[in-house]
């Protein structure tokens, strides 16, 4: 069976440009009821990459928000702020970081998929922690699954992943969702992406000590590539 090497491609002033849709909800939950809030933005954004060094295994790449429409009762202060731009370190196995923790759009630390550093075949799957910098999300893990080619397309490999809110391997741990990605060969980059979550938190209220609310949060992120 064919074994494969994943790594992302650096190529100094590419930039890549996607469709994301995000629909989903959030709830919160007290003594005095439940209040949701349905969730439903439609954006578009560039991936530029900035500067890589001469190895290829690191970049500097700024994201920029060029459209941002949504379709629900969201306050605009809320929403990813319309050509604003964010930097990101990424090296070639996928790990990144938000410079100065500020993060693209909700969803963003679901944008990458993570490679291991060895060779894989078809079946194999490996774990990654993913932290969001901006500490506004949990960290999280993914077990990701090599899938196999795209059967229209053999420069598109897909994966899939489950996401999980510890460990996979322990007891305490939850499934959170799963997501899908499919990575284009040609070169070496994300082509679209799939994302299914659900988590749940307590949220405490500064005004009466003791108290927490139970908040709720579905996402589902929808990424496609347009250029």
């Amino acid at each position: 069976m064919n074994k494969y090497l994943f790594r992302y491609g650096f190529e100094k002033g590419k930039n890549i440009r996607y469709k994301i849709l995000t629909t989903g909800s959030f709830k919160l939950m007290g003594p005095e009821g439940e209040t949701s809030t349905p969730i439903s933005i439609d954006m578009e954004i560039s991936q530029f990459i900035e500067d890589c060094d001469e190895t290829g295994s690191n970049a500097i790449l700024k994201v920029t928000i060029d459209k941002t429409v949504a379709n629900c009762d969201i306050p605009k202060e809320n929403l990813p702020e319309v050509g604003k731009s964010y930097v990101m370190n990424i090296d070639s196995l996928g790990n990144s970081k938000w410079v100065n923790g500020q993060v693209g759009w909700q969803g963003a630390e679901h944008s990458l998929m993570r490679f291991p550093e060895n060779e894989i075949e078809i079946g194999d799957t490996w774990i990654q922690k993913v932290e969001e910098s901006a500490g506004s999300a949990p960290p999280f893990y993914n077990r990701y699954r090599l899938n196999g080619r795209d059967r229209r397309n053999q420069d598109l490999i897909i994966f899939s992943s489950e996401i999980y809110s510890g460990h996979p391997d322990s007891r305490q741990s939850k499934n959170l969702g799963k997501s899908s990605f499919t990575f284009n060969l040609a070169d070496k980059w994300i082509q679209d992406s799939e994302v299914r979550i659900k988590y749940e938190y307590m949220i405490p209220v500064p005004q009466r000590p003791g108290l927490l609310l139970r908040g709720k949060t579905v996402l589902n992120v929808d990424m496609q590539r347009i250029g």
